[in-house]
């Protein structure tokens, strides 16, 4: 347990670091409501016991096919700038983390690292590649969103109307669903609980669930959808029900989804490469000799359904 001292050097490292401005309440339902009711921390103290740096992994239940997996997700990784003098010291803080994660039985860690951080993680941690997330997009105010004639606002709104209209008929003709993936989250009521945040929008519709939220970057409103499911199961009809409640409930300019898309719809348009705002790499690192065996499947993006729902940056 840290004391409050600890907590708040550690609260205002992160802060520093990241930009961010997260109270220490947000970081002890983040960090404790996980299946193990805890997550594993290997910190790093100077010389007055001020927390300067951290990685931490928090444990999740994934499904493969019939069976439960328990697997980490490294998140809220951070040195403060006047610390980095040893370019090994966040290698070897991961190394004594994965003896702790051993012990408890995870048999993998997982993580999207953003661009600064990947290339360490690959190159000197020797992390393994997965694959890169896809980004889908629905723009509603184009006006908005190019920063010109705001008329053009009302022209496409009219147009997504009508392109919704015409994906409401061809859901009554064919409601495609998602292909299973062998490694899935495990969706529960502990997952729910430390995932989603008051941030974040839940509707009900009969047996369609969506979650979506809404954040405001570079002056343009985007509805990230988190998860849409018609009896827990993408399909064509939950993406047009979440698509039509954004529309008809907020103000947002564009509507975006992140990860795989393993169903025939056409409602969403996948971002080509050239155009993703950045690259979204999904990476693991197997531990035990046995289990880079055992799990080698974990290698294969095909094998995942990794979106935005399995990490909490949106």
């Amino acid at each position: 347990m840290l004391s409050t001292s600890e907590w708040q050097s550690y609260l205002l490292n992160f802060n520093s670091v990241f930009a961010t401005n997260h109270n220490i309440s947000y970081f002890k339902h983040k960090y404790n409501t996980v299946v193990d009711g805890h997550s594993y921390h290997a910190l790093l103290l100077n010389d007055n016991h001020d927390i300067v740096g951290g990685c931490s992994v928090m444990p999740y239940y994934y499904k493969k096919k019939s069976k439960e997996v328990k697997l980490g997700q490294a998140v809220d990784v951070f040195i403060c700038e006047e610390y980095r003098t040893d370019p090994l010291m966040l290698k070897r803080m991961y190394s004594e983390l994965k003896k702790i994660l051993t012990i408890n039985g995870i048999i993998s860690v997982i993580a999207v690292p953003n661009d600064t951080a990947y290339p360490y993680w690959k190159n000197i941690v020797k992390w393994k590649d997965i694959g890169d997330l896809s980004y889908w997009v629905l723009p509603l105010r184009l006006g908005n969103i190019i920063k010109k004639n705001k008329f053009l606002n009302i022209i496409s709104l009219i147009l997504i109307r009508i392109f919704l209209f015409i994906n409401k008929v061809l859901s009554l003709i064919f409601n495609k669903r998602e292909r299973k993936s062998v490694y899935e989250i495990k969706f529960d009521k502990i997952f729910i609980n430390n995932r989603f945040i008051k941030d974040h929008i839940k509707v009900l519709q009969k047996d369609i669930t969506f979650y979506f939220r809404l954040v405001k970057e570079d002056g343009v409103q985007t509805a990230y959808l988190i998860y849409a499911k018609q009896n827990n199961r993408v399909s064509f009809k939950s993406l047009i029900k979440a698509v039509s409640y954004i529309i008809k409930n907020t103000d947002a300019d564009l509507i975006l989804y992140v990860g795989p898309l393993k169903l025939f719809q056409t409602l969403f348009i996948k971002v080509p490469k050239k155009f993703e705002p950045k690259k979204l790499p999904l990476t693991c690192d197997i531990l035990e000799e046995y289990n880079r065996v055992k799990y080698a499947d974990m290698l294969e993006f095909k094998n995942w359904n990794f979106g935005l729902l399995n990490y909490d940056v949106r």
